[in-house]
């Protein structure tokens, strides 16, 4: 039976492997906007970089999708560990507060998978 806790870790986690995915399709066709200047919708200094970091992101989310989904212990601490090290290495890639926006969702899926976590371990005891 799922809990309430980890049915919203993987709905967080379906909406952000979603949303890395987005992010690959925006950044490649990196579109001009409409100012005169040319210059390309992004949030980020170097787009082709954070296309790599999404890239790299998705694979390892869909790991730690698999793992919870599968309710291994290992599962909800990978992804804890993915989210902060994709907040460390990707804090120099967005411009201005942009980054603040994506620490807030790793923060949510950190204390859900830390919730689910509890409860992995609190069963096997």
């Amino acid at each position: 039976m799922q809990t309430r806790n980890h049915k919203i870790l993987l709905a967080l986690l379906y909406l952000t492997i979603l949303g890395e995915v987005t992010s690959i399709i925006l950044w490649t066709v990196n579109p001009s906007l409409p100012s005169g200047n040319m210059v390309r919708f992004t949030l980020a200094v170097d787009y082709t970089i954070a296309v790599l970091n999404a890239i790299i992101m998705v694979a390892l989310n869909l790991i730690s999708l698999f793992l919870i989904r599968k309710r291994n212990k290992w599962g909800p601490l990978f992804l804890i560990a993915i989210s902060i090290g994709n907040r460390i290495a990707s804090h120099p890639i967005f411009i201005g507060g942009t980054h603040l926006i994506f620490t807030i969702w790793s923060a949510a899926l950190v204390i859900f998978s830390y919730l689910d976590y509890n409860r992995i371990i609190s069963k096997k005891e």
